[in-house]
């Protein structure tokens, strides 16, 4: 029957910080446990097989490129093989740089001209003043027919309130008209109808 304490103990055997009591006590338990003695004779082998194991240096990765170079000759000069290698990264980037600039570059009758900007921004400018001039137009309009509208508005108030008053003056003199009338029949002794 496989011992539960065996993978415990011999994590605690093969432990560097181990103290002498405690290996004392380990030897003592794997001694008396068939399971764990078995174990321990395999990790045993384990560890004397991983003591005499001797590093071996890694491969040198840049022989096979000196093999190469040995087959194939003296290399020429590095430093063009290495000009050549920059020159399609530099062209990518001066074109990179055109385009974030929108150069234009153009090669006509002999003449190389380069500009900045395409040629049909001053056609969008021209657009974009027209715009803002038809705006500032309708701008003047709408202040125009608001202007007129508060003139009209004004007016309308005016007419208002002298239809009020007129109103007033005659509701006052029907009710003057009513108390007189209210005092002559009350001074006539008029009292039934």
């Amino acid at each position: 029957m496989p011992c539960s304490r065996t993978d415990h103990l011999l994590r605690e055997y093969f432990s560097d910080d181990l103290s002498p009591v405690m290996r004392a006590e380990i030897e003592e338990h794997v001694t008396a446990c068939a399971d764990c003695a078995a174990q321990l004779r395999e990790l045993t082998g384990a560890a004397r097989e991983l003591r005499r194991w001797e590093d071996i240096p890694a491969p040198r990765w840049d022989r096979h490129m000196a093999l190469f170079r040995r087959e194939r000759g003296a290399e020429k000069a590095p430093g063009w093989k290495l000009a050549w290698q920059w020159i399609p990264a530099t062209a990518c980037a001066l074109m990179l740089g055109l385009m974030l600039l929108n150069a234009s570059v153009v090669y006509q009758d002999g003449a190389l001209e380069i500009s900045f900007g395409s040629p049909g921004l001053a056609a969008v400018d021209q657009r974009l003043a027209e715009f803002n001039r038809l705006q500032a137009d309708e701008r003047e309009q709408f202040a125009d027919m608001l202007a007129r509208f508060e003139q009209l508005r004004m007016q309308d108030l005016e007419t208002m309130q002298a239809g009020y008053e007129l109103l007033a003056d005659r509701d006052y003199e029907t009710v003057r008209s009513l108390q007189q009338l209210v005092s002559l029949v009350g001074s006539t002794g008029v009292t039934g109808w």
